[in-house]
């Protein structure tokens, strides 16, 4: 299989099937290599404290171990996929940032906190939602790996730029042979003939992308009154939900828009936050 220079790339944290089987996924569906990266580093001042105490040769043999489990897992479930093993000591953010400028997407995992709130609250997931140069997927851990079946589901506010977040749905409604859902939140109390308005602007802009592509199935809807019932309805069965990335000028999600918000905190499934920039690769 002739690989694609931009590969997908998975940071782990430990046994992690169902964000590694996502990645796979990804991976062969992008004919890309994947590259697994796993990070011993803690915050400078506590490594000066406690690197006397042999912790830091703790970390790095424990980090080891989760590598060489994912290496057997990959052997297992995916021995026909290029698969490179990262361990570095940095910074868990400077580490990733430092993996991915080639790559295509970025797919993360929960750690010891609701994937929600390392989205929202924690510095890792935050900086490299806002920060990364591609695509980042949370995938929620699960008893079994994630299916590449289901819909797409795209949530869009108004707010931050729907090009990106419409870009990186309709490949992947594409090559999954899925529906998109394109849901697009107005405030509540929205009079008819501005509702009017946004429908037909949707319509017109979603008109392109119908060109481009021809093979996807699109339904839209304009979410009004409560966004919140129409979000969780759509992504109850969904295999993949993507929003945008909020602009710069916010507080990291804690305060971005409600749609993106709300989608962030109900969705059962990964979550994609995309750049304004992206383009395919």
């Amino acid at each position: 299989m002739t690989t694609s220079s931009h590969p997908v790339v998975v940071g782990i944290v430990g046994k992690q099937p169902s964000v590694l089987g996502f990645a796979v996924g990804q991976a062969r569906a992008a004919r890309s290599s994947l590259w697994v990266v796993h990070s011993t580093g803690t915050p400078a001042q506590a490594g000066d404290f406690y690197g006397g105490l042999e912790v830091l040769e703790d970390l790095r043999r424990t980090g080891q171990a989760v590598l060489d489990d994912a290496r057997r897992l990959m052997e297992e479930e995916a021995p026909d996929l290029e698969v490179e093993y990262v361990l570095t000591s940095e910074a868990p953010s400077h580490a990733l940032l430092h993996a991915v400028p080639s790559a295509s997407l970025l797919v993360l995992g929960a750690d010891d906190v609701p994937w929600y709130d390392r989205l929202m609250r924690t510095r890792v997931a935050g900086h490299l939602a806002l920060h990364a140069p591609c695509p980042v997927v949370v995938v929620p851990e699960q008893a079994y790996p994630w299916s590449r079946d289901g819909d797409v589901v795209v949530a869009l506010d108004g707010d931050t730029s729907a090009d990106g977040p419409l870009q990186l749905a309709f490949e992947e409604a594409h090559a999954r042979d899925a529906a998109l859902h394109i849901l697009h939140a107005t405030p509540p109390g929205t009079i008819t003939s501005d509702a009017d308005e946004i429908r037909a602007n949707l319509a017109e802009v979603v008109a392109g992308w119908r060109s481009t592509f021809p093979d996807v199935i699109v339904l839209t809807a304009i979410a009004t009154g409560d966004p919140k019932k129409a979000v969780a309805h759509a992504t109850e069965s969904a295999a993949l939900v993507v929003v945008g990335r909020p602009h710069g000028h916010v507080v990291p999600f804690a305060v971005s828009r409600p749609l993106a918000s709300d989608v962030l905190r109900r969705a059962h499934c990964p979550v994609a936050v995309v750049p304004p920039t992206y383009r395919c690769v």
